[in-house]
């Protein structure tokens, strides 16, 4: 198990949930078509379950989320192959591990917009460039809700990389 923040940032409107539960947060974006948050510090574990909740009608439609461990401890980068496709108009609330794990739907590689890196670099989040997590994007352009999520691993936990950038 380890405390940290869940970042996370994306071009559109977001829920999120973690095993689960709804986690209520304020959007700190500047731009308003984008979604930047710093989920307050929690415990994550192997088998932890992260939904987003999506609508991105943009052209760029970009995911990144990455978990910043308590004390300067390093950063999870979450990576394009963590990443799952789970559907349109799904309960986000509902979806187990197991369906995401199940789940043949992979995301395709994306680049934010540079107003979306700049977002990035607020957060905190370490580059891909550096290792850090990789941005996402639905393989086709939904402009409905659709569900993504990860599921936690415990090679994920065991390897955060360095705190600085």
């Amino acid at each position: 198990m380890v405390n940290g923040n869940l970042l996370l940032e994306a071009k559109g409107e977001v829920e999120v949930y973690q095993n689960g539960r709804k986690i209520v947060l304020r959007d700190k974006a500047d731009n308003n078509q984008h979604y930047r948050v710093k989920v307050p510090e929690r415990s994550f574990k192997a088998g932890d379950v992260i939904v987003l909740r999506v609508r991105s009608p943009f052209v760029y439609r970009a995911i990144a989320a990455a978990i910043n461990l308590t004390g300067k401890a390093g950063q999870i980068a979450i990576k394009k192959s963590h990443w799952r496709f789970l559907g349109e108009n799904k309960d986000a609330g509902k979806l187990t591990a197991a369906e995401i794990a199940a789940s043949a739907d992979l995301m395709a590689s994306a680049s934010p917009d540079p107003a979306g890196e700049a977002e990035r670099e607020k957060l905190g989040m370490l580059p891909e460039a550096k290792g850090g997590s990789e941005w996402v994007k639905t393989v086709r352009q939904l402009n409905g809700f659709y569900c993504v999520g990860f599921v936690l691993t415990p090679e994920m936990l065991q390897s955060p990389l360095s705190a600085t950038p």
